[in-house]
C-alpha cells in the first residue's frame, strides 16, 4: 500500500518565494568588446554608449552603430548533503543540476557626436538575466520537505520503517530588457559628461510541480493511525505558473577626463525600484504568487564604475576597471518575513576588479585579452542565497580579436569563460524543513500529539542538518559588427 501525503502548510513551502524572485542579476557584458577584454569602463568606442556615456563625446564627428550578439551557456549545479534524502535515494547526498541557455542576446550600441559639444548615445540590450533554467529532478530545498516526513514518522516510531519517493520539477526564466538614452556635453578638449535614462522591462516565468508523493510503510504503524488520516487528507499534487513583471527606471550619469595617453572615467547607475507583479494561473497556494500582487521586490542595485586606460605605444594598450555594487541598499522579497527585507541578510556589498590589454598587430587587425574578478559579501551562513537562486565567486578570462575592413566597418569575435569557486551553505535545519514538518504535524495531531510522540519529540528535536555545496559553469560566445559613417 503507497499513501500519498502532503500537508497544505508542508506544501506552502515546497515552492519558496526564495526559489525565484529575488537575487542580483546584473549583466555587464553588453557587447563582444567586453568578451574579449572586459575592461570597458574607460572605452572610447562605440560601446560606451552603455560603459562609458560620457566618452562618447571624444568621438570622430560620424554616427557610429553596433549590432553584437551573444551566445551563453551556464550549469548550475547544487551537491546536497540532507540524511532524510537517503529514505528516498541511495545516498543522503544528491546532485541537483540545472541547465540555462540563451543562444541569442542581442544588443545595440549607437553613439552620434552631432556638434563640437554635444553628443548622444543610445543602447539596447539584456542587462538581467538572460534564459531559461530548467531542473528536470527539482532541487534539494524542494526535495527536502518532502523527505523530512518519513524521516519524522521513523523518529516517531522509532523504527526505520518509511521511504518516499516524489516527482519534482522546475523552468525558471528571467529577462530584464532595457533601452537607454543619454545626451552628454564636452566641456573642453580634456572633460566631458553625460546623462541619461535606462527604461527597464522585467520580465519572470516560473512553472514548477510536485507530484505522486508517495510515503511508503507507513501502514505498518498502526500507532499513528490518526495522524495518517489527517495527512493523508491534505493536498497531494501543487502547480506553480507565475508571470512577473514591470517596468522601472534606472538614471545614469557619467564622466570623462582625457589627458595625453591617459584617459579616466566613471559612470554611476542609480539603485532601480522594482515592484513585480503576478499574473498567476496556479499559485501553488503561496500569498507571494497570488494573481495581481505588485509590491514583489527585486530592485537591480546601484553600479559605481571606474575606469582608466593607458595607450602604452600607439599599437598597445592597458586597461582596468572597477566596479560596486551597492546590494546592500536593494530591496529584495524575503519568504521568510513577506517583507522586502531580504537583503538585510547581506553583510558586504559586491565588487569587481577588471583589467585587460589590447595590441595592434596592424591597422586591422587587433587581439586583446583580459580579466574580471568578482566577489560577493554574503557573510559567513550565506543566508541570503539558496539554491534556487546564487552568485558566487568567480573569476572570468576572455579573448578575442577586432578585424577593421575599412575605417567605417569592423567585426569583434570572442569567448569569455567564467571559473566559479564552489561554496558550501551549512544549515542546522536544512532549508527549514524539520521546524515546518514539526509544525504541519502538531496542527494536525491537535491535542492527541503527545499520546502519539515519544517523550522528548519537538520542533528542535525534528532539526536535521545539511549542507549545500554550490558550482556554477558559464561560456559566452559573441560576435558583433561595428559601422561608422
Amino acid at each position: 500500500m503507497k499513501m500519498k501525503i502532503m500537508a497544505a502548510a508542508a506544501a506552502a513551502t515546497l515552492i519558496s518565494a526564495s526559489a525565484f524572485a529575488g537575487g542580483f542579476v546584473t549583466n555587464t557584458n553588453q557587447n563582444v568588446a567586453f568578451l574579449r577584454q572586459p575592461a570597458q569602463n574607460a572605452a572610447i568606442s562605440v560601446g560606451s554608449a552603455y560603459f562609458n556615456p560620457a566618452g562618447v563625446g571624444f568621438l570622430d564627428r560620424k554616427f557610429h552603430f553596433a549590432f553584437n550578439w551573444q551566445s551563453a551557456h551556464q550549469t548550475r549545479e547544487v551537491t546536497s548533503t540532507y540524511a532524510p534524502f537517503a529514505l528516498g535515494n541511495e545516498s543522503a547526498t544528491k546532485k541537483y543540476k540545472g541547465f540555462a541557455n540563451a543562444n541569442f542576446l542581442p544588443s545595440l550600441d549607437a553613439a552620434w557626436r552631432f556638434s563640437d559639444d554635444f553628443f548622444a548615445s543610445f543602447h539596447f540590450g539584456v542587462v538581467g538575466g538572460g534564459g531559461k533554467a530548467t531542473y528536470d529532478n527539482g532541487m534539494g530545498s524542494l526535495e527536502s520537505m518532502v523527505a523530512i516526513y518519513p524521516a519524522l514518522i521513523n523518529k516517531i516510531a522509532g523504527a526505520n520503517v518509511c521511504t518516499y519517493s516524489a516527482d519534482i520539477n522546475l523552468i525558471g526564466k528571467q529577462y530584464i530588457f532595457a533601452g537607454q538614452l543619454n545626451i552628454g556635453y564636452r566641456i573642453n578638449d580634456h572633460l566631458s559628461v553625460s546623462a541619461g535614462l535606462r527604461a527597464n522591462y522585467l520580465y519572470n516565468n516560473y512553472t514548477a510541480s510536485i507530484r505522486n508523493i508517495n510515503i511508503n510503510g507507513i501502514q505498518n504503524i498502526p500507532q499513528l493511525a490518526p495522524l495518517a488520516g489527517g495527512l493523508g487528507a491534505m493536498l497531494a499534487d501543487r502547480e506553480l505558473d507565475c508571470t512577473q513583471t514591470d517596468i522601472a527606471w534606472t538614471p545614469v550619469i557619467s564622466i570623462d577626463y582625457k589627458t595625453g595617453p591617459f584617459n579616466f572615467a566613471a559612470k554611476y547607475e542609480f539603485n532601480t525600484s522594482v515592484r513585480l507583479k503576478n499574473d498567476t494561473s496556479s499559485d501553488a497556494g503561496m500569498p507571494q504568487f497570488v494573481d495581481g500582487a505588485d509590491n514583489i521586490g527585486s530592485d537591480i542595485p546601484a553600479i559605481l564604475s571606474l575606469g582608466a586606460s593607458y595607450d602604452v605605444l600607439p599599437s598597445l594598450h592597458l586597461n582596468l576597471g572597477f566596479h560596486q555594487y551597492f546590494d546592500k541598499n536593494a530591496s529584495q522579497f524575503s519568504s521568510a518575513t513577506g517583507k522586502n527585507n531580504r537583503q538585510d541578510a547581506i553583510d558586504k556589498n559586491a565588487y569587481e576588479i577588471l583589467a585587460g590589454v589590447e595590441y595592434d598587430l596592424s591597422e586591422k587587425f587587433t587581439v586583446s585579452a583580459g580579466g574580471q574578478l568578482t566577489r560577493f559579501g554574503w557573510g559567513n551562513d550565506y543566508e541570503f542565497i539558496t539554491d534556487q537562486s546564487f552568485n558566487i565567486n568567480s573569476y572570468s578570462l576572455g579573448a578575442g580579436f577586432r578585424y577593421k575592413f575599412s575605417d567605417r566597418i569592423s567585426i569583434d569575435a570572442a569567448v569569455f569563460k567564467t571559473f566559479y569557486n564552489k561554496t558550501d551553505k551549512v544549515m542546522a535545519d536544512y532549508n527549514g524543513a524539520g521546524t515546518s514538518a514539526y509544525n504541519t504535524v502538531a496542527a494536525i495531531a491537535g491535542p492527541a500529539l503527545a499520546q502519539l510522540v515519544p517523550p522528548g519529540f519537538s520542533a528542535d528535536a525534528c532539526k536535521v542538518p545539511g549542507t549545500d555545496q554550490f558550482y556554477r559553469t558559464n561560456t559566452v560566445f559573441g560576435l558583433g559588427i561595428n559601422f561608422a559613417f
